[in-house]
């Protein structure tokens, strides 16, 4: 039977058998297998098993479903191969089919079939524990990455928990190879685990994580997306583009926290366009309820009732503060109202001085990025006034270099928002 492994080489693991025919995977309860992760969609993919060979089709998710890191919209499934639905990884096996029955002529009549050996009842043949194991594969058979805990010295193949079926033979529980059908000895497991880096120790390769992979590619399409922002007019249809430009961003910015939380090394591939107006909402839901009181105050200013300016620069510092947590939220939980305080509050104090590291990176290349965007006005500016060639092509060179340098320290501080999950999501407990 095929199957997937979800979260391969970690605690948590669990295994789907699929079966034949259509299987849907999703995070909504109507799917055949419900994935309970805020990074997968209520309907996300659809795995088609039909006569030994897979199929998978996105059926339009947010996040995407990819085969090997590379995005698809539908393909076909080999075994070994790893996917992700969302941040979700898993590892899809297929089904060998079973070796055909042996024939005999008996008596006369053509492809009868092999006589069964009886199976005697009680327990079958206890295992030596003594078993000298030495050339026993110290990796499971199935799972490369995990150590090998039994030993079938049938087949002479080694597995980890979830390759070997457990069976109840009076009081004991056996062990069992899913092949062979005979119980499986234990191997004595010597596990050396590196150390797992932690988030002040992960903070220095964030800076060269935008050049990993396609990073390069994805800087450059980035750059076209921030100055079509800036060359775009107004009137109704220039507004609808720019929520669409936002909503892809936030798409982007996405993308990276939940590829840094499924601790993948390289940058993930651009988003889809299937959601940009859904994207441009929980944007822009997260910024008014972090900023909710210094913009209640601004109104209220706005309508001569008697704030003080101090008020609305407290309130506005508090919003700061707030903001980066609400947004980690959100990006992960992919819903506006993981924003509410019941959430934020609670996680900031989980996390305190990691939370405090990632505030002032995020707000300092935000000031950089808000200094650099002045002086590229200024530089917009020139483009239609001057009538010099060479200030002309100077000042459009800043730009697009200004928006190219933009698009780098935004992944920078997407992947220390997504660092900050990725090293402290058991103390945040999302």
């Amino acid at each position: 039977m095929s199957r997937l492994v979800v979260n391969p080489d970690k605690p948590d693991a669990w295994e789907i058998q699929l079966k034949p025919g259509a299987n849907c995977l999703g995070r909504g309860d109507v799917n055949d297998f419900v994935i309970g992760d805020s990074s997968v969609s209520s309907s996300h993919c659809q795995i088609v098993v039909n006569d030994g060979s897979a199929t998978i089709q996105d059926l339009g998710s947010t996040n995407g479903t990819f085969i090997n890191g590379t995005r698809i919209q539908d393909a076909n499934l080999e075994n070994g191969q790893t996917l992700h639905l969302g941040g979700v990884a898993m590892i899809f096996y297929s089904a060998a089919p079973p070796p055909p029955a042996p024939r005999l002529r008996v008596s006369g009549i053509a492809n009868a079939p092999a006589p069964v050996a009886p199976v005697l009842a009680g327990d079958p043949p206890p295992i030596d524990s003594t078993l000298d194991l030495p050339a026993a594969p110290s990796r499971c058979k199935f799972h490369p990455k995990s150590p090998a805990r039994w030993f079938c010295s049938q087949c002479n193949r080694s597995f980890c928990d979830l390759c070997v079926t457990s069976r109840n033979l009076g009081d004991a529980v056996k062990k069992m190879c899913r092949t062979c059908a005979v119980e499986c000895a234990p191997l004595d497991v010597q596990i050396t685990r590196a150390a797992e880096k932690g988030f002040f120790a992960s903070l220095p390769g964030a800076i060269i994580y935008p050049f990993r992979g396609t990073g390069i590619l994805v800087l450059i399409f980035g750059t076209l997306v921030f100055v079509g922002l800036g060359i775009i007019s107004a009137g109704i249809f220039g507004i609808l583009m720019k929520i669409a430009a936002i909503g892809y961003l936030f798409s982007y910015m996405q993308n990276i926290i939940h590829a840094t939380a499924a601790e993948e090394k390289e940058m993930p591939e651009l988003p889809g366009m299937d959601d940009l107006f859904g994207g441009f909402c929980r944007l822009a839901g997260t910024v008014l309820i972090s900023f909710s009181l210094a913009i209640g105050l601004l109104v209220a200013r706005y309508f001569d009732v008697d704030v003080p300016m101090s008020a609305i620069i407290i309130t506005g510092l508090l919003g700061a503060l707030y903001f980066p947590m609400a947004f980690l939220a959100v990006a992960m939980k992919d819903n506006v109202m993981a924003a509410n305080p019941l959430v934020v509050v609670p996680s900031i104090l989980r996390v305190p001085l990691q939370y405090l590291v990632t505030v002032i990176v995020f707000v300092s290349i935000f000031g950089i990025q808000q200094l650099g965007n002045l002086v590229a006005a200024g530089a917009k500016t020139v483009t239609f006034t001057t009538t010099d060639m060479s200030v002309l092509f100077i000042a459009i060179g800043f730009r697009m270099i200004w928006s190219l340098v933009s698009i780098y320290l935004l992944t920078v501080n997407m992947r220390i928002m997504g660092l900050l999950y990725a090293t402290q999501k058991e103390k945040l407990g999302w």
